[in-house]
């Protein structure tokens, strides 16, 4: 039995058609959607929330819009990165993941 994928920031064509055909997009509530699938290198089972704008508060609240807006009624295209909590060999202290990462198209039909 071999161990878990050892760290390495990768990305092949093979992992955004593999994330494509394995994603799945739900939409819990408008202005936000849930992307969840396996990690097309490690494999480990993923759950990515993807919202339409981020609130930051200093001393005064600004307020940040995507481009694209995260919309399951429009087409976009989203970069994602493996956040997976197992344990690869020679991750960097802080990070998560396996290092994998590459974009996924979601579309009206991924719903």
């Amino acid at each position: 039995m071999t161990g878990p994928e050892p760290y390495l920031e990768i990305t092949e064509d093979s992992y955004a058609s593999f994330a494509a055909e394995h994603f799945k997009v739900e939409e819990p509530k408008s202005g936000t959607l849930v992307l969840r699938g396996p990690c097309p290198r490690c494999g480990a089972v993923m759950e990515t929330p993807v919202v339409d704008s981020i609130f930051r508060s200093t001393r005064s609240i600004r307020f940040w819009r995507r481009q694209s807006p995260p919309a399951a009624a429009q087409s976009h295209v989203e970069p994602m990165m493996c956040d997976c909590a197992e344990d690869h060999p020679d991750r960097p202290d802080g990070l998560s993941g396996c290092g994998a990462y590459w974009t996924l198209t979601i579309s009206v039909a991924d719903q």
